[in-house]
């Protein structure tokens, strides 16, 4: 039986039709015809007086196809609506392709999308009209779905994290003031709060506020969804913290980890009766990924309020703050953060917790980044708010992707990339015969389609 294989010849890569067979008991190859070469991670076909076949197209397919077999593993193609298909085709484009709606069809023609998903063509106006509908769909219950399937993946967490990240938003309806980004930049902004999973960042929920919400008032409308999805504990970080959620947290029975801001009061009764010697010792040591932290606890509020004492911080704030000024009456407290927790361990685990929290930073880069969330040139406040559903879908599929290469290894962007180059190859023979080849797999492209248990046929 004949296979298309890759043979490195020097500095090129060439394609070539072969076939196995049998001699002396040993199972060896043999090259039947040169069909063309790879450059740049794309296949040139070769036409030769000697063959009698050309290569008439070649399409990236095998990233596709695996994407495809992760969402109807999670179901996101049975909740999608009549328009399901050409949804899909723009959640995918997302993880594979930054490219527009309007030219989204030009690159489908150069992959295996169409059939995969089972679509005669791909137009953009079916793909504006399915964006319309989108937005019409109540978008809850396709996320309630996918966050009971992660949950029952990480069965034994039901800890979420929470974050707040920011977009500019240029459109004209929305009526609220502009004000300063991440980056400096003022301008009017769209918010994204998501809750992930705890150990591996899957997505539980969103939500879209406008730009001058504050983190506090955020807090309180995202635990009550959280507590309806079945999560019974929530990490934030200081831009969330005060006293006003501290009481949420408890009058909602929820278990949780808070950063607090450093306040007068809690200075005075708290901080101001540590003595460094006491607290700067090896019992109180807790070792952090890339530093040591001393800590101590202590009742407050129906749970703990512990003190964070880092030196290399304290040093970074006394030469920060010494440039500016001479007068030291601030200083007592420099290298101190904070963090309150209901949870029933230790304030050193809570600690560890609290400072393991980032995987929904990642989440959002990834987010931002891989799958282009950026800064929003359309005018449309609902248009925004279905790229961002998109954006949220095309990160579920990532997010699992990740949580199976992981034993292996790979990041799921990672394993996307490397299935890049596995290509389906269309032959034409001199009688009209056509057949269709997937190019010989190298070892780790094998590997990760095995671990997604991906399908497909040579």
């Amino acid at each position: 039986m004949s296979f298309i294989r890759k043979i490195k010849k020097g500095n090129r890569i060439y394609l070539a039709k072969v076939e196995s067979y049998r001699q002396d008991g040993k199972v060896k190859q043999r090259v039947l015809e040169y069909i063309g070469v790879e450059e740049d991670g794309k296949v040139i076909p070769k036409k030769t007086k000697q063959l009698d076949f050309n290569i008439n197209k070649v399409t990236q397919y095998l990233d596709i196809l695996t994407i495809d077999t992760v969402s109807r593993k999670l179901e996101i193609n049975e909740l999608l609506g009549s328009y399901s298909k050409q949804l899909l085709a723009l959640i995918y484009s997302h993880l594979i392709k930054k490219v527009s709606v309007y030219k989204l069809p030009e690159w489908a023609e150069k992959t295996e999308i169409a059939n995969i998903l089972d679509m005669k063509k791909i137009s953009a106006k079916d793909l504006y009209f399915a964006i319309e509908k989108f937005a019409e769909m109540d978008f809850e219950i396709l996320e309630k779905m996918l966050a009971e399937k992660y949950r029952a993946i990480e069965a034994d967490s039901k800890i979420a994290v929470l974050d707040v990240t920011d977009t500019y938003f240029n459109g004209k309806d929305a009526e609220w003031k502009s004000r300063r980004g991440k980056d400096g930049k003022y301008d009017k902004l769209i918010q994204i709060a998501l809750a992930v999973t705890f150990n591996e960042g899957f997505p539980i929920m969103h939500k879209t506020y406008e730009g001058n919400i504050s983190n506090i008032n955020i807090f309180v409308d995202m635990i009550n969804n959280l507590k309806l999805y079945g999560y019974d504990g929530v990490i934030v970080d200081r831009g969330f913290g005060s006293q006003k959620n501290i009481d949420n947290l408890n009058e909602y029975g929820l278990q949780g980890i808070m950063g607090l801001r450093l306040t007068r009061k809690i200075g005075k009764h708290y901080l101001s009766k540590i003595e460094r010697n006491e607290i700067f010792s090896k019992v109180n040591q807790l070792e952090l990924k890339n530093t040591k932290v001393y800590v101590k606890g202590f009742d407050y509020q129906s749970g703990r309020l512990v003190a964070i004492y880092n030196p290399a911080i304290e040093i970074s704030q006394r030469e920060k703050y010494f440039d500016k000024s001479e007068n030291s009456r601030i200083s007592k407290y420099f290298g101190y953060s904070l963090i309150y927790h209901n949870l029933s361990i230790s304030d050193k685990e809570a600690v560890s917790k609290y400072f393991d929290k980032d995987i929904v930073e990642r989440s959002f880069k990834k987010i931002k980044g891989s799958i282009s969330l950026h800064p929003l040139h359309v005018w449309k406040l609902e248009n925004i708010k279905t790229h961002i559903k998109i954006c949220y879908l095309a990160y579920a599929i990532l997010s699992y992707i990740e949580y199976k290469v992981k034993p292996i290894g790979l990041t799921g962007i990672e394993a996307l990339k490397s299935l890049q180059g596995a290509y389906k190859v269309q032959i034409e023979f001199a009688d009209n015969r056509k057949i269709e080849k997937v190019v010989t797999l190298k070892k780790i492209q094998q590997l990760i389609i095995d671990t997604l248990d991906v399908v497909y046929k040579t």
